[in-house]
């Protein structure tokens, strides 16, 4: 496998595998045994990522790869175990205290991880891949069935903006946490919406007449389906095809690709466009 395609494939291993892993704790070895398993590293565990020597220097890159002059903070290497364990020990009382809403505390795990970044390789998604295993121990178990990360990427220029201005006096009495927590909020907020939509399409489907059920019934197996691929599996004439799909498409149960030949449908996603109030871009 090619280093990416491990990446990958360790990406999709670290969302499946409990975390922690090894106990009832979250502890430095538990993050450090993630980022391993995130990058691909060999070993069933892998043994935990050593912790950087090295400065580390974020630079954050738009959609398209461009540098946009921005670099987050992260801190020097004499810090990083000191501050990992406060992390780890701060999050195992706030989840068991219930002082601060479990919400909240695993956004500022989040921050501060990211502002800590231990790690030569990897923190970004150390800290994504967390966020959903915090929140179903939070008992937030809708996490299994959205994508934060997809939401966090469509929101890129935003989601810099709210660390790096969390991220400014962080380290001192003068912190403040609003932004970050402020943008966090908001894209649970657009995930859960999101999948509230799955659901009531998935409703929806349940009632359809027999016909339009087989057709959403081949796309959803299929993928995606074709004027060709539907008239074979279902049957049905051209006309009559054409109309329930025409109706499927109007009650946002499928989405149409393509024009004349090309076309083919696919299931909707009911996901609408992230839109950022005013304000929200610095």
């Amino acid at each position: 496998m090619t280093p990416l395609q491990l990446e990958i494939a360790g990406y999709a291993t670290a969302m499946d595998r409990a975390f922690p892993h090894l106990g009832p704790l979250v502890t430095g070895d538990e993050i450090g045994t993630l980022n391993a398993v995130l990058l691909g590293k060999p070993g069933d565990p892998p043994s935990p990522s050593p912790l950087r020597d090295a400065p580390l220097h974020l630079e954050v890159f738009d959609a398209d790869g461009r540098a946009l002059g921005r670099v987050l903070q992260t801190l020097p290497p004499r810090l990083l175990r000191d501050k990992i364990e406060s992390l780890v020990t701060w999050l195992e009382l706030e989840l068991r205290s219930s002082r601060h809403h479990p919400l909240l505390v695993v956004g500022a795990v989040f921050i501060f991880y990211t502002a800590i970044s231990p790690y030569e390789r990897g923190n970004g998604r150390t800290a994504r891949a967390m966020v959903p295993h915090l929140l179903r121990r939070s008992g937030y178990g809708f996490a299994d069935y959205a994508s934060l990360e997809r939401v966090f990427d469509e929101m890129r220029l935003g989601y810099y903006d709210a660390i790096d201005a969390s991220q400014t006096k962080l380290w001192t009495e003068e912190a403040d946490l609003t932004p970050w927590l402020t943008f966090f909020l908001r894209a649970l907020c657009v995930m859960s919406t999101r999948l509230q939509a799955k659901v009531d399409l998935e409703i929806q489907a349940r009632e359809l007449p027999p016909l339009q059920r087989a057709i959403v019934e081949t796309i959803r197996e299929h993928g995606t389906g074709a004027a060709s691929l539907l008239l074979a599996s279902t049957g049905a004439n051209r006309n009559t095809l054409k109309d329930n799909l025409r109706r499927l498409v109007d009650r946002g149960l499928l989405e149409r690709i393509g024009s004349k030949r090309g076309t083919f449908y696919r299931i909707a996603t009911g996901e609408a466009p992230v839109t950022l109030a005013t304000g929200d871009e610095a």
